[in-house]
């Protein structure tokens, strides 16, 4: 196998992000958890800033998660520590996250379920929880409604492609969050 072969070009119509991570996050660095989950929970993030746009667009999805820590379930926690550590904007109320950026999540194509973008929003701090618990919206996009968000053409994957070890092998960096970071 030849060395082009084995890495595909980038379409020219795709949009590079300016930033790109694999967040493993350490159980106990989010605030709610449950008794049955124990390790850590692994997500991609690609962080894109369009042309016109006042300010990024952020799409995360899961990598081989338990359910009990899919994005779909996770999403206000681990938008936090995007914002913290990919963004560097530390100390974000949960209310002022649209502030920052637009919101994606993406789940990868599996067997016979479709890829599927959101666009989450309405973030909303529930008053009395310590510690604070965090609410959201989510609305799902077409892929083209998402592509527009970032300016162009996105990567589609497949489950099997889409793991930490083969983004790390890509030289997408990988950032492990302790309960200190987050």
């Amino acid at each position: 196998m030849s060395f082009s072969s084995r890495f595909r070009r980038r379409p020219t119509d795709q949009p590079a992000p300016v930033d790109e991570a694999v967040l493993v996050i350490d159980q106990h660095a989010l605030p709610y958890r449950s008794p049955q989950w124990y390790g850590h929970a692994n997500y991609h993030v690609r962080v894109f800033r369009p042309d016109g746009s006042p300010k990024p667009v952020v799409v995360m999805g899961d990598l081989d998660n338990v359910p009990i820590a899919s994005i779909t379930n996770k999403c206000p926690e681990v938008t936090a520590i995007v914002a913290d550590l990919v963004l560097e904007r530390p100390g974000v109320h949960p209310n002022r996250l649209g502030d920052h950026a637009r919101w994606l999540t993406y789940y990868a194509a599996d067997g016979g379920m479709d890829e599927q973008f959101y666009e989450v929003h309405g973030f909303y701090q529930v008053p009395g929880y310590t510690p604070p618990l965090v609410t959201h919206e989510s609305d799902p996009l077409w892929r083209e409604e998402a592509e527009n968000l970032v300016g162009g053409v996105l990567a589609a994957w497949r489950r099997r492609d889409y793991t930490v070890a083969k983004l790390g092998r890509r030289g997408v960096r990988v950032m492990r969050v302790h309960p200190a970071a987050g």
